[in-house]
């Protein structure tokens, strides 16, 4: 499987919105917080948000924001039937170098307690720097890697 990146457009809003809406529910559901079409469309207009292709198929997206020296990692979606098939790994160490060529000295998410992702990201070089309730902050720089 080939992967790769390409600038969304704004005929992949729809898609984008309906993956990460679907995608979080759950935890959404155990915050008891609704989900918020216009905050979604705002941030769409703010981040970077790159389709995450295998040939031509859309599986996933990945959104980037610059947070002061940081590059952000703010959002990372892949379509449920793509899990467990390398793509999040991908898009993450995609995100690592895009980091590196921009000149961020670090990669940064917030994840939530229970995602499954978090072991993802730690096989990957970030470590948590802060929690705030049911949320970790973990981060990702070039200097921590052996």
């Amino acid at each position: 499987m080939t992967l790769r990146l390409r600038p969304a457009t704004a005929h992949d809003l729809a898609f984008c919105e309906h993956l990460s809406r679907t995608n979080m529910a759950g935890y959404r559901a155990a915050r008891g917080t609704a989900w918020d079409p216009e905050r979604f469309r705002a941030s769409w207009a703010e981040f970077e948000n790159l389709m995450i292709l295998a040939g031509d198929e859309a599986v996933g997206i990945l959104r980037l924001l610059p947070e002061g020296e940081a590059l952000g990692l703010r959002d990372l979606q892949v379509v449920p039937g793509r899990h467990r098939q390398g793509i999040g790994g991908w898009a993450v160490r995609q995100a690592q170098a895009i980091a590196l060529q921009r000149g961020h000295p670090r990669l940064q998410l917030r994840v939530y307690a229970e995602n499954p992702a978090r072991a993802l990201y730690t096989r990957l070089g970030f470590v948590v720097e802060a929690e705030a309730g049911d949320t970790f902050h973990l981060a990702w720089s070039p200097s921590r890697v052996a």
